[in-house]
């Protein structure tokens, strides 16, 4: 069977032979998991879970929005009403929660997750079981050993790499499961190129096609209605989803009843439900949520260009600023075969000022394998690069100020100078670059040239589909259809039209082409 707790909210108690101890928050009373006459049982709170036969796998239809995925797999994954805290814990850690006692239907769904790092709790005596079988997958991040005898299983430490630890209570399990979660989540970091060489749309490669849309969403985002209309469907979309979290969902009435527009680098440092879709969002390139959340992204931006504007008048002419990570090799490979080009980031770039923290954030100790550690080194010239890039510190804004976190904005566009390796270090110096917003702007005014002066944010619609992007495209323009005028309605539904018509359904696109002419003619 799989439970899923996320917005479908199901509870989990693990219970076996060799059970380990869960812990509440007096450390006085400890209790062990034990049903006397099962070894598992299952709780669904408000009966939203869809659950079949002891046989079969239940029914999973939710889509993670965030960017990290909680799996347990146990055949005797149970539950009583004393597992509550278990649940709760769990879903403060990480929203998303599935739970699989079926080894097939587990395996099954970790193949089928590929845009989310996934955390595996499993129990020691059948770590041996799923653990050969997962071993070569890069989806996975981390596993967790959850059992009763810690030394009949520390043995797999040796054999699997990416085993963080083994536990034997609950709390110490979701600490653990928390640092981690934290740590990838700053690490989590996509990137696109750009061949200045390519002139034309219809001739760029996928990696400088991924690079113009992300610098012309961030000029169009800016120019999107941003009403109180808009602020109420955001908070409603992320209550939907965020259903049943206690922890979130009181983040987010606090969000709907205090939040101001100056008040948006704040509410990004917290790192709670508004930085996690976001970031997740931007990195998936999800047309759908960007839209949703179009009203914090606009204030976020004109906040970074409020303290941008300080930076300019400020007597700093020359700004460095670093970054740690631990990146895929693959990532890291795409970075080495693109030197030369240009490089943003898919979505807010952090940094730091301070050169320390970001070298030791590298070079923390691993066990993986399939990481590298790097080190980057960014040069931004305040005077020459003006306000072509947006970059702010913001010290007084962070939940974590002593970091001297400076944070860029989703256009920022820098030049890969080297990379050069120091014993188990590589260092990736670049320097900030005016050449995305020069792209960016000729793309744009080429685009009006041929589509008789269009408003940009039809312009964006438009070269999505230009660039192969139909489905984003469509989603894109039904968006923008519920918050356009009557003038611009006409060129709205042509379009919904033009993509439907690229992906072969010509009844749909037909019916859109007819609407528009009508409106356009009438």
């Amino acid at each position: 069977m799989t439970f899923h707790m996320g917005n479908k909210s199901s509870s989990v108690q693990n219970i076996k032979e060799e059970q380990p101890v869960s812990t509440n928050n007096d450390k006085n009373k400890e209790s062990t998991y034990v049903d006397e006459n099962k070894e598992s049982t299952y709780v669904n709170e408000n009966k939203e879970s869809t659950y079949v036969n002891e046989n079969k796998e239940s029914t999973y239809v939710d889509e993670n929005k965030e960017s990290t995925t909680l799996i347990w797999f146990d055949p005797n994954i149970g539950s009583r009403e004393d597992t509550e805290q278990t649940k709760q814990q769990l879903r403060l850690i990480n929203d998303y929660v599935t739970f699989h006692t079926d080894l097939e239907q587990c395996i099954t769904f970790i193949q089928s997750i590929h845009k989310e790092k996934i955390f595996l709790i499993t129990s020691g005596s059948k770590a041996s079981q799923i653990l050969p079988r997962i071993s070569s997958f890069r989806q996975i991040d981390s596993v967790f050993i959850y059992c009763m005898k810690k030394n009949r299983y520390e043995y797999l430490l040796d054999e699997y790499l990416n085993i963080i630890g083994i536990y034997i209570n609950l709390d110490d399990l979701c600490q653990s499961i928390k640092e981690q979660i934290d740590l990838v989540n700053k690490q989590i970091q996509t990137f696109s190129f750009f061949d200045q060489h390519e002139k034309s749309t219809k001739d760029l490669s996928k990696e400088s096609a991924e690079f113009l849309w992300f610098q012309l969403f961030s000029y169009v985002i800016a120019r999107l209605p941003r009403n109180q209309q808009a602020k109420q469907q955001m908070t409603q979309i992320c209550k939907e989803y965020y259903r049943g979290n206690t922890k979130e969902m009181k983040l987010i009435q606090d969000f709907e009843l205090n939040y101001r527009s100056e008040d948006a680098i704040r509410w990004y440092s917290k790192q709670s439900f508004v930085y996690r879709l976001i970031n997740k969002a931007l990195r998936t390139e999800d047309i759908d949520l960007l839209y949703t959340f179009r009203f914090f992204i606009g204030d976020l931006s004109e906040n970074l260009q409020r303290q941008h504007e300080k930076l300019l008048s400020s007597k700093e002419k020359i700004l460095n600023v670093y970054r740690g990570a631990k990146l895929d090799k693959e990532e890291f490979d795409k970075l080495k075969e693109n030197q030369g080009k240009l490089i943003s980031t898919n979505g807010y770039l952090s940094t730091s000022r301070l050169k320390s923290g970001a070298l030791s954030f590298a070079l923390k100790p691993t066990k993986r394998v399939d990481v590298v550690a790097v080190f980057f080194h960014i040069q931004c010239d305040i005077t020459k690069i003006g306000k072509n890039i947006i970059f702010a510190d913001i010290n007084q804004f962070s939940a974590y100020p002593d970091e001297q976190e400076v944070l860029f904005d989703l256009n920022a566009c820098f030049e890969i100078e080297s990379i050069e390796e120091n014993e188990s270090l590589q260092i990736v110096k670049m320097n900030a670059s005016n050449e995305g917003r020069k792209i960016t702007k000729d793309f744009i005014e080429l685009a009006q040239k041929e589509t008789e002066e269009l408003s940009v944010s039809i312009v964006f619609g438009r070269l999505l589909c230009d660039l192969g992007e139909y489905d984003k495209s469509q989603k894109y323009f039904q968006q923008l259809l519920n918050d356009s005028n009557d003038e611009d309605r006409a060129w709205i539904e042509f379009n919904i039209g033009r993509a439907l018509d690229l992906k072969g359904e010509w009844n749909e696109a037909r019916e859109y082409y007819d609407r528009a002419l009508l409106k356009i003619f009438l």
